[in-house]
């Protein structure tokens, strides 16, 4: 089931790119490769676990950058 339901959003972020829904798409995505990278720790698929976690890595310093960038405009 988490494998599925990673899927989704992973596909689901994957689509809000592609429409330039941003940062939805990121967090989105974010979530998806978080699941994935349970998935792949549960089962001991430590290359999955690596890719995901990596992904998850990345999509956490986008949407940081993101957040960064709203708030130094207020200040």
């Amino acid at each position: 089931m988490i494998k599925w339901i990673g899927t989704i959003l992973c596909l689901l972020g994957i689509l809000l790119t592609s429409i330039n829904i941003y940062p939805l798409n990121i967090l989105i995505g974010c979530i998806g490769s978080a699941l994935w990278a349970w998935s792949g720790y549960k089962d001991d698929d430590y290359a999955l676990f690596t890719v995901e976690v990596v992904a998850v890595a990345l999509y956490f310093s986008g949407l940081v950058l993101y957040v960064y960038q709203k708030v130094s405009v207020w200040l």
